[in-house]
């Protein structure tokens, strides 16, 4: 992969907090907290006898947590930096997943300690890891942004393919205390690893504000369809693949198969960012998801759909911390990506909660498989037309 002069030097100078912000949100609220809830839906269905809508509800309260915490989180990076902000989620969420552990057969309960889960978390988010890459990088911007974000792609590898297996021997309470022993032992090192070179300057902390400007209103819209659509389709992945006969455990392999997927895009769509019109490749790669729905709704082969939606989930995040950056001021990134992510993942609250609710009133997947494939097809033509970066 060529990397002009100026890109290798970014690299060279800062590859220890590209490490430092991928393994930080691999073991987050977006990294495994997000790609491990598919496989709590079966388990906590047979023991507690709650629908499908509800036991997904916890993706619904889990993203809306990101979506209030996400903007306060990036506005604070950009007046005092993030690494305080960093090391105390990295203490407080795991906290939080151990009581989830322990909640009973309460649905209220349930989704109450995932809120809380994604609010202690706030700080794993790339709310703040993007914020701190980004000032770091500009030729190299794309691709450090897709080597950060492989972070989540190795979680939605390894969250299926260990958890899964963890919880068909110890159950699923035992699986969420592994998350939450993981989140510990790799976050917080990673978060001391940050410096205080984000720190804004005295004269500086006035600034931190969300830029509104066509782009990043657009951008807000934009966010809020892929978090909708595509989270609803890799939380009921694992399900519908059940449904359709195949046993659990290898649906969790296809699943993992996603985060492969999510890999590649992460690294191949950083890159393209650098050297093309990043609205563009955005726009090509955001046509696999209308592609892998049409395949599950049709039955078509369901590990070319499993890998073609990891290219969207690869891209989404990617694409939106890299289009901030380029549209906005990187003197307002956190505050005005807080909001981005924010907006991302109120849609990503509730489409997961929509599918549920499809499923139950229809008894399959069908309409939401349609609908998803014709707002995605929306979606590729705003990015077409964000137009310039701002200078």
């Amino acid at each position: 992969m060529i990397v002009g002069p100026q890109g290798k030097a970014e690299l060279k100078a800062g590859w220890l907090i590209v490490l430092a912000a991928a393994l930080a949100i691999g073991v987050g609220a977006m990294g495994i907290g997000f790609y491990s809830l598919g496989l709590f839906v079966k388990p906590l269905q047979a023991e507690f006898g709650w629908t499908r809508a509800e036991v997904s509800g916890a993706a619904t309260f889990q993203q809306f947590g990101i979506f209030l915490s996400a903007p306060l989180v990036g506005w604070l990076a950009d007046r005092w930096g993030a690494r305080a902000i960093a090391v105390t989620s990295f203490v407080a969420m795991p906290l939080a997943l151990l009581l989830l552990a322990r909640t009973g057969p309460s649905v209220v309960a349930w989704a109450a300690l995932w809120l809380l889960v994604a609010i202690a978390g706030a700080g794993t988010t790339p709310a703040i890891w993007a914020r701190i890459v980004s000032l770091r990088f500009d030729a190299a911007r794309g691709l450090a942004l897709g080597l950060m974000l492989m972070g989540t792609g190795v979680a939605a590898i390894l969250a299926p393919a260990l958890l899964g297996k963890v919880l068909a021997q110890d159950g699923w309470r035992a699986a969420i205390t592994i998350m939450a022993i993981t989140t510990l032992v790799i976050g917080l090192p990673a978060s001391l690893m940050v410096g205080t070179s984000d720190r804004p300057t005295d004269g500086a902390r006035q600034r931190g504000r969300f830029e509104a400007n066509r782009q990043t209103l657009v951008l807000l819209l934009i966010a809020f369809l892929l978090g909708l659509i595509v989270a609803g389709l890799i939380v009921h992945l694992v399900p519908m693949l059940v449904d359709r006969g195949m046993n659990p455990t290898a649906a969790a392999q296809v699943a993992a198969g996603v985060g492969v997927a999510v890999l590649v895009a992460r690294l191949v769509v950083g890159y393209l960012f650098d050297r093309y019109h990043a609205p563009y490749v955005a726009a090509l790669f955001l046509l696999s998801p209308v592609v892998a729905a049409l395949m599950l709704w049709s039955g078509g082969p369901v590990i070319v759909a499993a890998l073609m939606l990891g290219l969207a989930a690869g891209a989404e995040v990617d694409m939106l911390a890299y289009f901030t950056g380029r549209y906005s001021a990187l003197s307002n990134y956190g505050a005005t990506y807080g909001g981005v992510l924010g907006v991302f993942c109120l849609g990503a609250a509730i489409g997961p909660m929509l599918f549920g609710k499809a499923y139950d009133a229809f008894g399959g997947y069908d309409l939401a498989l349609v609908s998803s494939a014709a707002v995605l097809l929306g979606v590729v033509v705003l990015i077409a037309t964000l137009g310039r970066y701002r200078a």
